[in-house]
């Protein structure tokens, strides 16, 4: 139990010699306690969450937690407060009522992308991107797939797991690989740059420059930003996974915006996912816009 998070199944106990008289010894003495059939938990504590996905991964014809709880037990972004417990399995996979799961069930090779986080048997972090979609909604896949990108998953991978179960009936590897495209392969549209700098123009009175060139006291090209005030020194960058996501070129970048604050710039960064919700961006240039002297440059 304490190595599974506080939770074992009968069958564990057996074969370290507890007997059936004396867990139920131990249960009447509140030591134990039965929460669901053939599993047994510390007594007297309250169920973790990551107790709860043990106990469910413990579950007749379950073969991983997924979903949300995944998410959440690979620490992707927007899921660190997700109760549910989902788990995936074939077909005759019940938790018990009280764990508070939800079922969901697939002929897809699981097995093959099964890992043990924490011991507790949960789907990789590809195959929880490429199933969780019609589940939790694209907005938050999305939020989960940049997290995953930046700590480091491999979005040729994500892209191969997306492609192998995708098949007629399935809509989350279809939604995977559309947002794979729109931050992996794709550069942000100049149109929508557009309509950015004329809400910021509405709102703050400051016009902003297209593709401003950006130098150094030698004259050395530092960058080019997408939208910039340069009497204010703020910009705005397009970001892409497909040239920012390594550890090489997050390292270049934060050379490259060491140099630009050197010489007073704030670096405002923009990414696909800020498509659905462009009030970030416009809220923020705006404060920096406000707060910022007019004369930086001087």
């Amino acid at each position: 139990m304490a190595t599974q998070h506080g939770v074992a199944t009968t069958a564990q106990a057996r074969a370290l010699g507890i007997s059936r008289r004396v867990e139920r010894r131990l249960l009447d003495a509140g030591i134990l306690a039965a929460p669901f059939p053939d599993v047994l938990a510390s007594g007297g504590t309250p169920a973790t969450f990551h107790g709860r996905a043990m106990a469910a991964a413990m579950a007749p014809g379950v073969v991983a937690i997924a979903h949300g709880a995944a998410a959440r037990l690979h620490r992707l972004d927007g899921f660190d407060r997700h109760e549910t417990i989902d788990v995936i399995g074939t077909n005759g996979a019940r938790p018990h009522a009280s764990l508070g799961a939800s079922v969901h069930l697939s002929r897809g090779p699981l097995l093959d992308h099964v890992q043990e986080l924490d011991r507790i048997p949960v789907l990789s972090v590809p195959a929880t991107l490429a199933l969780m979609a019609p589940i939790v909604g694209i907005g938050p896949t999305a939020k989960a797939l940049d997290s995953a990108l930046r700590i480091g998953v491999c979005s040729d991978q994500l892209r191969h797991v997306a492609t192998a179960w995708r098949q007629r009936g399935r809509s989350g590897p279809p939604a995977l690989l559309m947002l794979l495209g729109e931050r992996v392969d794709q550069r942000l549209p100049r149109s929508w740059f557009q309509r950015i700098a004329k809400r910021v123009l509405e709102r703050a009175g400051v016009r902003l420059v297209d593709e401003y060139p950006v130098r150094d006291e030698r004259g050395i090209l530092l960058a080019e930003l997408d939208l910039a005030e340069p009497r204010r020194r703020v910009g705005i960058e397009c970001q892409s996974w497909k040239w920012h996501a390594s550890p090489e070129a997050q390292h270049r970048d934060a050379r490259r915006r060491g140099a630009l604050r050197l010489l007073g710039w704030e670096i405002v960064d923009v990414w696909w996912s800020d498509l659905r919700c462009p009030e970030r961006i416009v809220g923020e240039l705006s404060y920096l816009l406000h707060t910022r002297s007019s004369n930086c440059m001087q």
